[in-house]
């Protein structure tokens, strides 16, 4: 699928790529059948907000644990993935394919971007650290040694030493196998380039990039052990 509905305050992708258009699933079905045909063992399937892949089709409207059935009955594949995906109206439905589905890894990269309630409400994320937390938990109760992955922004206009701390605590909680750590940059364009003021130095932000990076270090080291 392509495109985003979401317009996350920092993010160009809505404006650069469009609404969300989810393709139709025979020919992805194809793709993958010709794919696996030429000998490539593992799918990934692409989205901005995969989880919200919808195709309305007669009388039946697919979505993506459709997806990743039709996908997992494929000859040849051994491994499917899918990224990225947006903790908001995720689908249930999706986690029991991933832990009923013998090729569908039990892999989720599912951004947070903050651990602050306020923070998170300037970047229009739609949700709470909280209910974060809880689609983490439900992951967990139904997909057996599910491995989970963040994303987040550190230095974001207006974030405060608490506002950090809240996403380090965040972190602490989740329990990712690994995470990935960005320095805000404004984006032309975007709401909070027009509205929010980059008030975080620019050594303020590697120096929490270092210190969440550090923090999730040592949680990957516990976790392979």
């Amino acid at each position: 699928m392509r495109g985003c509905n979401n317009f996350c305050s920092y993010c160009v992708v809505p404006y650069v790529r469009g609404p969300e258009v989810s393709r139709p699933p025979a020919p992805i079905i194809e793709q993958i059948t010709r794919l696996a045909a030429d000998g490539v063992k593992q799918i990934t399937l692409l989205g901005q907000t995969i989880n919200s892949y919808n195709y309305p089709a007669g009388d039946k409207t697919y979505r993506l644990a459709d997806l990743l059935e039709m996908a997992n009955e494929v000859e040849g594949v051994r491994w499917i993935r899918f990224i990225t995906s947006y903790p908001v109206d995720f689908d249930e439905a999706i986690l029991h394919a991933m832990a009923d589905l013998p090729k569908v890894c039990p892999y989720l990269h599912i951004p947070a971007q903050s651990g602050s309630d306020r923070i998170l409400k300037a970047m229009n994320r739609r949700y709470t650290a909280a209910e974060y937390l809880d689609l983490l938990a439900k992951a967990r109760q139904i997909v057996d040694g599910i491995a989970i992955a963040g994303d987040f922004i550190v230095g974001f206009g207006g974030e405060t030493d608490a506002d950090f701390a809240a996403t380090v605590e965040l972190v602490k909680k989740a329990g990712y196998k690994n995470c990935f750590v960005f320095k805000y940059s404004p984006r032309p364009g975007t709401r909070a380039d027009d509205k929010l003021a980059d008030t975080v130095p620019a050594e303020v932000k590697k120096q929490r990039n270092i210190e969440l990076l550090r923090v999730q270090n040592e949680i990957s080291g516990e976790y392979n052990k």
